[in-house]
């Protein structure tokens, strides 16, 4: 059937034609909450039943639900792995409303027993359009007037309480996808921080201590620079006769240079070994290998001093 705005046309067969001009106030419809369809019918009909649907088939615990406001009758059957727009509670109310006029009943639904179905009917009209019996005074099927009350109130109880329960789920897993994406986020930070930061750098002692090296042979650098440069003023000064003995002092220089860096770089090996034995200490043994350290490179830089002294001296 194809709808267009409340004209209901069937295409059904060789001939289409008009059900109704009226949708949902004409006619006489029935809407399946299972499966979510309106079904065009005829009460007169033999073979004709509430208790299946036509076309998903349910047939468990029928209940009725006929809107006072339009011709439709609402049509639904338990199935609890369903997530249904539309429903009829227990106790004949429709929710949230009708799903063809979208109201809701002018009046709280009576159920009854409607001898044409053979199946309870809620409806908030004073009579069944089928059976035509008055609701306020109908019975329901097997089932006295105070039970059936207790029975509507627990049925509209419950339905309250699965709706609290799955609000209820759905904040905590919100609230658990919003704590699992912020321990993400804090992750990566420090992650980010400790590249940035450089945090994997050397302790604090050893950074130290490789300065204190760096210090030392740059002194020595320095020291061989300055002699370097004292023996080219010397021998431009002198007579070319003197360049032997200068190469000569030179050469012993060098040695005297050579020698130093051995005993420093022994010094240091010695100093390593001793820090990495006393590091149990703490600070203290830190500080003291820092002092020996600072000991060894001044008694290197008075040698250096002294030898190169010693060369001058010998010109």
């Amino acid at each position: 059937m194809s709808r267009t705005s409340r004209i209901i046309v069937c295409k059904e067969g060789a001939d289409e034609h008009t059900i109704t001009d009226n949708f949902p106030y004409s006619g006489s419809w029935i809407y399946c909450c299972n499966c979510q369809t309106f079904v065009a019918w005829e009460i007169g009909l033999a073979g004709v039943s509430v208790k299946q649907c036509p076309f998903c088939h349910s047939s468990l615990n029928p209940r009725l639900y006929v809107c006072d406001h339009c011709a439709v009758t609402m049509l639904d059957f338990d199935d609890q792995a369903l997530r249904k727009h539309h429903t009829v509670l227990n106790w004949g109310m429709p929710q949230p409303a009708c799903p063809a006029c979208h109201q809701f009943p002018s009046s709280t639904p009576k159920q009854h027993l409607c001898r044409v179905f053979q199946v309870n009917l809620a409806t908030a009209r004073p009579a069944c359009p089928f059976c035509g019996v008055k609701t306020d005074e109908a019975p329901l099927d097997g089932t006295k007037s105070i039970a059936a009350k207790f029975g509507a109130a627990l049925a509209e109880a419950e339905a309250r309480a699965r709706e609290a329960e799955e609000r209820r789920l759905l904040a905590e897993d919100a609230v658990r996808k919003e704590i699992e994406l912020r321990v993400r986020a804090e992750r990566k930070a420090e992650e980010i921080e400790k590249k940035v930061t450089g945090e994997l750098s050397l302790p604090p002692a050893i950074r130290n201590e490789l300065v204190g090296r760096e210090s030392v042979f740059a002194a020595l650098v320095e020291a061989e620079a300055k002699a370097r440069s004292e023996a080219e003023a010397e021998q431009r000064a002198h007579a070319p006769s003197f360049t032997e003995a200068i190469e000569r002092q030179e050469a012993e220089w060098r040695m005297g240079v050579a020698e130093a860096r051995a005993v420093g770089e022994r010094d240091t090996v010695i100093g390593e070994r001793r820090r990495r034995a006393e590091a149990g200490t703490g600070a203290n043994g830190n500080g003291l290998a820092i002092a020996i350290y600072a000991g060894i490179a001044v008694v290197l830089f008075i040698t250096l001093i002294l030898i190169i002294y010693a060369l001058i001296s010998a010109l």
